[in-house]
């Protein structure tokens, strides 16, 4: 199944909290307590209409059906989110949701980018050249380390005259 790429909308928010809760569930629960999981799941849809309202949000779908998401803030230079169902993680899918990010920031003009990477996902973001900075706490007082990455400028393609 070929899986495409797009801006998120609004109509795409319960999938999104769909994919969220099951991608936590399952893909985070050797990192983090069950009171821990279920404080990050139960924040409500306001979450996803704030971040499709906030933030570049962009989906992976295949077949119509929403796999994953990835946001960032193109203001503060901020990951906001990569989350990919667990059927679908390993393949790829999180990787391209946020190499097409990190490409929306590079043409923004955003030349470092940072996030709170979860326990479980520090190995992917270092796959991807991102480093850590820092231990830390999400927002939710959830372990995490902040890491950062720096973008290379947008290449310009020169046009015939």
């Amino acid at each position: 199944m070929k899986l495409s790429l797009r801006l998120a909308r609004a109509a795409d928010v319960p999938a999104m909290a769909r994919v969220h809760v099951a991608a936590v569930a399952h893909l985070c629960r050797t990192h983090y307590r069950p009171a821990e999981l279920a404080r990050w799941t139960n924040q409500g849809r306001g979450l996803y209409t704030t971040l499709v309202r906030s933030a570049t949000v962009v989906v992976a779908e295949r077949s119509g059906v929403v796999v994953g998401f990835a946001a960032v803030s193109l203001a503060t230079g901020v990951v906001r989110a990569v989350y990919v169902h667990p059927g679908h993680a390993g393949g790829g899918v999180g990787a391209r949701l946020l190499a097409r990010i990190e490409r929306s920031a590079r043409v923004f003009g955003v030349r470092r980018l940072t996030l709170e990477a979860t326990l479980n996902a520090t190995a992917f973001y270092g796959r991807a050249g991102y480093r850590p900075i820092a231990r830390a706490r999400s927002g939710l007082g959830l372990k995490c380390v902040r890491m950062a990455k720096l973008l290379r400028p947008p290449r310009l393609h020169a046009r015939a005259a």
